[in-house]
């Protein structure tokens, strides 16, 4: 005998159907009558496809509700993204906040658009999904959105009262014309919103142009290469490759990150085979090329490691930034690699640009791994600035938030190791302290105190530093943890990922209600369990 109830029955075919991207016709299927015939009758319900759409769409309305509890008085930030799927084009509406300490992303929306609708519709729609959550325009910190060079232009013109993190446009490599049409898609978006908006880079997608700065797919040894991996998927090298348990190196493609280390770095891993197997076919030699992976490889694995780090659910600006940094570290020791020096003045140049955002300035300033008594980190008219950015924005959060009881963590690293001292040499070492007031409000005194607080180590856990913290007033401890901004969008384009398996060559003509129901379940999937007791009860 197996013990089992309606709402166990139901969720776990929803989660077939959501989560593990069945199609609802699977319930037709004779296997699955088999299966679910007997459960269904001994619970007194029908599954089918029809009751189970209308319970999917009931699920991810309890979602909704849920986010729009969770949103209710906060601060957020936007994600924004497109992408294509059978000529269907969808636009990504992600939120990034903070509940308890904690920081949350939800999927908002996955909208179906039309390509001929125009930007300022778009706009409409994407404001009609953020007001159906109970967010007022004056609770969005910021909107991170992938392409949008056009938009940039507006940075120095524009002085309102939100932000648009936006990717640098730069077309380095040419992309299937459905993530063109997407990208340009969005773009158009931007120009639109560009009126109530101030745009800055997107701090993941400006390092892998800084990445291709250097070294590129038009460069002479990178075609090399890339001939000669594709030449290896040859079936009549297989019996060379199974033998020695070697993987074919990846062909890089223009969509993925870092495909040019990855494919350099799977021949240099394997050096010894693939000159023995070049004896054999002298089509596959390499030659003098391997002086060029063997330069590429130990040059751009700081920036790989950088790239993967930054692919983590939430990384912080100030975290990012010395992410960066620590990738131009090790491109500096490199001082007889021929790469190193043209990399390194590639990376130190896109950094710049990035910090000229207020966004990035406040976060910064607010890091005490970065911004402490004798730092170089801002000149003083610009920590005026950032002091002012931050008033502006802690006024935004009081008006929505209620403050909390935090209670002290006392933990901490301070254990300094060599990249600790490479930052002490680019930004200073920490002075002694020096009594006396500062000038202005009790607010700004405390911002202003932060500049004579001692350095902290680059491993230091910044955001329990303020969260935790009992002798700095609270308004400076909302002020760091704000939206919890994101310095990338990785989070909407791994929502994309699951187009592919949602839109089948199958399943291509699924409707557009349907489509939104169920990714907004799929892409939800940690809400699941905490709204379907709420549905049950309500029957």
């Amino acid at each position: 005998m197996v013990a089992i109830d309606t709402p166990l029955l139901m969720d776990s075919v929803l989660l077939m159907i959501t989560v593990h991207n069945l199609p609802a016709r699977c319930l037709q299927w004779k296997g699955f009558k088999q299966l679910l015939e007997p459960l269904s009758n001994a619970c007194g319900v029908t599954v089918n496809g029809v009751n189970m759409m209308k319970n999917i769409k009931e699920v991810g309305q309890k979602i909704r509700e849920h986010i729009a509890s969770e949103v209710h008085g906060r601060l957020i930030s936007l994600k924004i993204d497109s992408a294509s799927r059978h000529q269907r084009h969808i636009l990504g509406i992600n939120a990034q906040y903070t509940v308890d300490d904690v920081v949350c992303i939800r999927t908002l929306d996955m909208l179906e658009v039309r390509e001929r609708q125009t930007a300022k519709f778009l706009k409409t729609k994407i404001m009609e999904v953020v007001l159906s959550y109970g967010v007022v325009v004056g609770q969005i910190f910021s909107v991170t959105c992938d392409n949008g060079a056009n938009m940039l232009a507006a940075v120095r013109l524009l002085k309102q009262e939100f932000e648009l993190l936006a990717c640098d446009s730069e077309n380095i490599d040419e992309m299937e014309r459905a993530d063109h049409e997407a990208h340009e898609f969005v773009a158009e978006l931007g120009n639109e919103l560009q009126e109530n908006l101030n745009l800055i880079r997107c701090a993941v997608h400006t390092l892998q142009l800084a990445i291709l700065d250097v070294i590129n797919k038009s460069n002479a040894s990178v075609k090399i290469v890339t001939e000669i991996a594709k030449k290896c998927k040859h079936v009549k090298y297989t019996l060379s490759f199974d033998t020695a348990q070697v993987s074919r190196p990846p062909v890089w493609g223009p969509t993925r990150w870092c495909g040019i280390y990855e494919m350099n770095d799977s021949f240099l891993q394997n050096e010894h085979f693939f000159k023995q197997l070049a004896q054999q076919f002298p089509e596959l030699d390499l030659g003098e090329t391997w002086q060029f992976i063997q330069n590429y490889v130990e040059a751009y694995k700081p920036l790989y490691i950088c790239t993967k780090n930054m692919q983590e659910r939430h990384v912080s600006l100030p975290d990012f930034y010395l992410q960066w940094l620590l990738a131009i570290m090790e491109v500096s020791k490199l001082k007889d690699n021929p790469l190193s020096a043209p990399l390194k003045d590639a990376l130190t140049s896109r950094l710049e640009k990035l910090r000229q955002s207020r966004a990035f300035k406040m976060a910064l300033y607010l890091d005490p791994r970065l911004n402490y008594m004798g730092s170089k980190l801002f000149h003083p008219e610009e920590k005026e600035h950032i002091q002012g950015y931050i008033v502006e924005t802690y006024n935004r959060i009081i008006s929505f938030r209620e403050s909390a009881k935090l209670r002290l963590d006392t933990s901490s690293s301070t254990q300094e190791d060599d990249f600790d001292s490479f930052l002490i040499d680019m930004f200073g070492i920490c002075d002694a302290p020096v009594s006396g007031e500062t000038s202005g409000s009790r607010f700004l005194q405390q911002l202003k105190a932060l500049e004579v607080e001692p350095r902290q180590n680059h491993g230091y856990d910044v955001w329990k530093h303020w969260v935790n913290r009992r002798d700095t007033s609270r308004t400076i401890r909302r002020s760091f943890r704000g939206p919890g901004c994101s310095s990338n969008q990785i989070s909407v384009e791994r929502a994309f990922s699951a187009l592919p398996v949602v839109m089948t060559d199958r399943r291509a003509g699924l409707g557009e209600e349907n489509l939104r129901n169920i990714l907004l379940v799929k892409l939800n999937e940690p809400l699941i369990e905490t709204v379907m007791p709420q549905l049950y009860s309500t029957h």
